[in-house]
């Protein structure tokens, strides 16, 4: 996996478009967590396969452990296979990097462009100035 994926301007646009990529790369930013601890986040199997086949994510071949004997499928024989699955690392490829730093530019911006003044403090409904 460790192949280019060729990006123009609306392949990464509809990626960025995305809910489910910016909130895996939101969940990634920049450190390696395994599948498991994805799941923990409420992502599918579903999400990250699609993530991974769009160069999003990869797996962390740092964090990869050595499977002695498997099967001509790939799947080893020790019986630990969803326990490997699950705790393989997997971490932002370059694209993921670049989406992260698009949208903390983005975010930042936002911020940027909200005067001081529209900035409520009393936007959440526990503050006690909501309490009547």
């Amino acid at each position: 996996m460790n192949e280019r994926i060729p990006i123009d301007k609306a392949t990464l646009s509809d990626l960025m478009s995305r809910p489910i990529i910016v909130r895996i790369v939101t969940i990634l930013d920049i450190t390696s967590l395994s599948i498991l601890e994805l799941f923990e986040y409420g992502l599918t199997i579903n999400d990250i396969n699609f993530s991974m086949a769009n160069g999003v994510i990869a797996y962390d071949k740092a964090g990869k452990r050595v499977i002695n004997e498997e099967t001509a499928l790939g799947i080893p024989l020790s019986g630990d296979y969803y326990y490997n699955f699950i705790s393989s690392k997997v971490k932002l490829t370059e694209l993921g990097l670049y989406i992260l730093d698009t949208i903390k530019s983005n975010q930042t911006e936002l911020k940027s462009s909200v005067p001081d003044e529209q900035i409520s403090s009393d936007a959440d409904p526990r503050h006690p100035s909501t309490i009547s």
